[in-house]
């Protein structure tokens, strides 16, 4: 799938650039829309997702050391990078875990939010598989460990 995707992204002058800038600025997107929140008067949603954000950090790094892979861009001669990045750990994709815990937590003060989010992250994290930084096991693993640690962030 990965390099299926990233050869249809390198077809199109246009598609490679939407894949490649997506794969770099989405993150933003889910930061600015915490922010937002943070000045709605939902200061305390938007703690819980630096919260979150600093979890999945800290876990993002245990589960790196312990599956080791490189991304698929240094690993494959068919995948080129249309993102900068370093080419070592690719287990598990930061950047949907980071945007799926923030949409759990935002979901729960504004449901449009939380899935507006959602859609974001899971646009981030097919644009960065695209883009040849991630394999569809590093987003499905992000994707699992950012659910849970919003879910236990979530205010009831």
């Amino acid at each position: 799938m990965v390099v299926w995707l990233n050869r249809l992204a390198r077809r199109w002058p246009p598609t490679r650039m939407l894949v490649g800038e997506s794969a770099k600025r989405l993150a933003g997107v889910e930061v600015l829309l915490m922010v937002l929140l943070a000045v709605s008067g939902r200061r305390g949603s938007a703690l819980r997702m630096l919260a979150a954000v600093g979890l999945v950090y800290v876990a993002s790094e245990g589960l790196g050391h312990t599956w080791t892979r490189q991304r698929p861009f240094a690993r494959l001669a068919e995948v080129e990078s249309l993102a900068p990045h370093s080419a070592e750990r690719s287990f598990p994709s930061r950047h949907v875990a980071s945007g799926l815990a923030m949409a759990a937590i935002g979901g729960g003060e504004h449901r449009r939010l939380g899935l507006l989010m959602s859609a974001v992250a899971w646009w981030l994290g097919t644009s960065r598989i695209a883009a040849g930084l991630h394999y569809p096991s590093d987003v499905a693993a992000g994707a699992i460990l950012g659910s849970l640690i919003g879910r236990y962030l979530r205010q009831p």
